[in-house]
């Protein structure tokens, strides 16, 4: 067993536990877990975010539960993402599509080219400020790995890149319901924030829950509209590439990854799903239950889109649990100061610049 996926099975045990305790302190009975209405403020992504953080930071690791826990993240995530689509009406993607594509865009180009100018004023290598540039306009990790080898980006440049966008996309998560509950923002404003501003697509989901489940599902949809701009970036980032290779009289030129690089099957997964939702093809069932030592008689409805949304909300809060469990913050600070401030000014501009925008056009 020892080049089988077994292997992942000590890591994804420990996201699980984690994302179990998460829900079970989220409904303890006392302020601030729980408000004398009944309500859950502190989101169980958020704490499980946080319980992940604390532990990866102050115990050690063992090195095997590593793949489990970069599988709960790059594997369980995008499966729950799929299901997510089950719990959203196809036309109301279209629509909120429709309305943040030019939002991403602009931002998108914003935040490169705020970015790359700050790069170059520090001195700021211009490989790792692509890499937090692209980082922070598209999808966090997914788009620096995917940029890394287009560029010929180091193993220093790029692990620092995901760290940085890692780490100031979590203080999003805190941050950005605090502002747009000071500004009032609506669920659907506040989700369009969350989709535009927020690196990651972990990150943006936990805020946007952490706000309202309507402004998750608006960040969720915005947030995988962002996505697929990946595909022309990354395009565009080979083309410029190469010709730069070509000045300088190299003959290797790095090619471009396969289409499942530039358009993530997940993307597919859940819209495929949400028509399924829209055209009423999921199904609903009824279990007739005879009388047991376990159970009374009786009829249990079963909504085959509730239960789906169900589990990928536990997923995803099994993923939350990976994200803080690969945040090392100690190797984090040990990088140098003038990228920090890159990244940290790349977040800074993308959220800013997103929330201007939405207050003028909505």
């Amino acid at each position: 067993m020892s080049d089988g996926k077994p292997r992942v099975l000590p890591g994804v045990a420990l996201t699980f536990v984690i994302a179990v305790a998460a829900y079970f302190v989220q409904r303890l009975p006392f302020p601030p877990l729980t408000l004398a209405d009944g309500r859950h403020p502190i989101d169980a992504l958020i704490l499980a975010i946080l319980f992940g953080l604390l532990i990866r930071n102050t115990l050690p690791l063992a090195r095997v539960l590593g793949p489990g826990i970069k599988y709960s993240v790059q594997s369980v995530l995008p499966f729950a993402i799929v299901l997510m689509g089950a719990k959203l009406d196809f036309f109301d993607v279209l629509r909120v599509s429709s309305q943040a594509l030019g939002i991403n865009v602009i931002c998108v180009l914003v935040a490169l080219g705020g970015t790359i100018w700050l790069c170059r004023r520090t001195g700021v290598g211009q490989k790792l400020g692509l890499l937090i540039a692209i980082g922070t306009a598209i999808c966090g990790g997914t788009a620096i790995a995917v940029s890394a080898p287009i560029i010929e980006a180091d193993e220093e440049d790029t692990a620092f890149a995901v760290s940085a966008i890692t780490v100031f996309g979590l203080a999003w998560i805190f941050v950005f319901p605090l502002v747009g509950g000071a500004l009032g923002l609506s669920q659907h404003e506040f989700g369009v924030w969350a989709g535009t501003g927020i690196h990651a697509t972990p990150q943006v989901m936990a805020a946007g829950f952490a706000y309202g489940d309507t402004a998750g599902e608006v960040a969720t949809i915005v947030k995988l509209v962002r996505v697929l701009l990946l595909a022309p970036l990354i395009v565009g980032l080979g083309a410029w590439y190469a010709r730069e290779k070509r000045k300088r009289d190299q003959a290797h030129v790095t090619e471009r990854p396969p289409w499942t690089k530039f358009f993530p099957p997940f993307v597919f997964g859940f819209l495929g799903v949400a028509i399924l939702n829209t055209a009423n093809l999921l199904p609903d069932f009824t279990f007739h239950l005879q009388q047991s030592v376990l159970w009374d008689a009786g009829d249990v409805p079963v909504s085959m889109a509730q239960a789906s949304t169900a589990t990928s909300g536990f997923l995803i809060t099994v993923a939350m649990a990976g994200v803080g469990l690969g945040v090392n913050l100690k190797g984090f600070l040990a990088v140098g100061l003038k990228a920090f401030y890159v990244g940290l000014f790349a977040a800074v501009v993308l959220a800013s610049f997103s929330l201007a925008l939405i207050l003028v056009a909505m």
